[in-house]
């Protein structure tokens, strides 16, 4: 088998939600899965009104992932150490501003694993980082145990129609 039908076997089982673009006649140029945890924060229909909308330009941020002809490096970025190949995609639309975690399956397939309140985490060294890093990762192989995610700082590797600037962020020397 290969990943694409891991993830569709994955899908198959509820294990894996495809985020599809809401408007009509949207353009599709990449795919993004979010886990079940995930896809349960997106579509809950608890918590307040505030977290509601919140939650509903999340959703409209992953969906700028599928459909836009371009992607930045504020939009999407490699976390440290690159060798680890989990990515977050920034919302930052509205406050909290939240970090979607996850890896590259292959070039223009993202699978979302995981998301945190980007005030929780601190800097980017910290332990609330290392920790959803790890729980990504970890979420990764619960998924696609035999299968390693794309590795690598091409960011063109990654996703098509990347925007000239710098995705990933290197350690300072000591």
């Amino acid at each position: 088998m290969s990943i694409h039908d891991e993830i569709l076997d994955r899908h198959a089982q509820g294990m894996l939600h495809h985020i599809l673009p809401r408007a009509r006649g949207a353009t599709v140029r990449r795919a993004l899965f979010v886990t079940e945890g995930l896809h349960e924060v997106l579509t809950s229909p608890e918590g307040d009104l505030d977290w509601e909308e919140r939650t509903a330009k999340l959703q409209a941020d992953l969906e700028v992932f599928v459909q836009a002809g371009t992607i930045a490096p504020k939009y999407l970025f490699l976390l440290y150490p690159a060798a680890d190949a989990v990515w977050e995609i920034r919302s930052t639309t509205d406050q909290p501003s939240i970090r979607v975690l996850g890896l590259f399956a292959d070039t223009d397939v993202f699978i979302a694993t995981n998301f945190a309140l980007r005030e929780t985490l601190g800097g980017w060294r910290s332990r609330e980082w290392k920790t959803v890093k790890r729980v990504a990762r970890a979420e990764w192989r619960k998924l696609f145990n035999t299968y390693e995610p794309l590795k690598g700082t091409d960011v063109h590797k990654f996703v098509t129609g990347a925007a000239s600037g710098k995705f990933f962020k290197t350690p300072p020397r000591q």
